[in-house]
């Protein structure tokens, strides 16, 4: 499989507006667990919170690394990965505004075990592991919030087993493909056929020539860099059972799900 480029985020990379982030704006309030803050946790946190513009490969944390931040996306795409030794990955958890990365990590003060990184661009919120921490020590609602996006977020990588071990390729394409079309509230899901291929763990040539088919059948229409879903219909009728347990969990452990406009 071909390799794709990876860039490290900067822990200390400024943030946009370079400072706190009430949260007023549309994109801001996208994300779930900050939407169902209490408002004296949205209070405590808010000074604490930085919007940060996350480009497609920012790779945010490594096996290993120490979590410093929890990242809350808000139109970003973020994809969980277990890499191989030889340096072969496939993805095991996508998580876009429904939820966060790191928080077990950062709760636990534990390293990461997975690569985390971009892979839909777009912006995030990001609080420090040790506030985090800090406050769910305090907030007991709080800390009941982080826990119920945790167990979804383990439900969802339980089923990528699963999914990846007794679905073919078409069906789990399908499956990536309506799970970043609800994270994005657009058509069109900007990313490479080479990071599709990485995120089911497939040859790239295996790839091109599934969505070639797809755009045969009037599904998708392939542009650079990006994959527009023409008829989601059709694409939830090719899509494995995955997609819709993966959308039942969500909505018992959470309470809602994404879903496209």
């Amino acid at each position: 499989m071909s390799s794709v480029a990876f860039t490290t985020v900067d822990a200390k990379k400024p943030s946009p507006e370079g400072g706190a982030a009430p949260l007023r704006s549309d994109w801001e309030m996208r994300n779930y667990i900050l939407r169902g803050l209490s408002p004296a946790d949205r209070l405590a946190l808010e000074p604490d919170l930085r919007p940060i513009e996350l480009a497609s490969g920012d790779v945010l944390y490594e096996p290993d690394d120490l979590i410093d931040w929890v990242y809350f996306p808000s139109t970003a795409v973020l994809s969980v990965v277990t890499i191989m030794t030889d340096g072969r990955a496939v993805e095991s958890d996508t998580v876009g505004r429904e939820s966060a990365v790191g928080i077990l990590a950062a709760l636990g003060s534990s390293p990461s075990t997975s690569r985390t990184f971009t892979q839909i661009p777009g912006m995030a919120l990001r609080l420090s592991a040790a506030r985090l921490r800090r406050h769910a020590g305090e907030s007991a609602a709080f800390h009941r919030l982080l826990v119920r996006h945790s167990l979804a977020n383990l439900a969802q990588a339980h089923q990528s087993v699963a999914c990846n071990a007794l679905h073919d390729v078409t069906e789990r394409t399908c499956r990536w493909l309506l799970m970043s079309h609800d994270r994005t509230n657009s058509n069109v899901v900007r990313l490479t056929q080479q990071y599709l291929a990485t995120m089911v763990g497939v040859q790239r040539t295996t790839m091109t020539s599934l969505l070639a088919g797809l755009a045969d059948d009037g599904v998708i229409k392939k542009g650079r860099g990006c994959i527009e879903i023409l008829d989601r219909a059709r694409m939830e009728a090719q899509v494995c059972e995955c997609y819709e347990t993966v959308q039942s969990n969500l909505e018992r452990l959470i309470g809602r799900a994404p879903s496209a406009p």
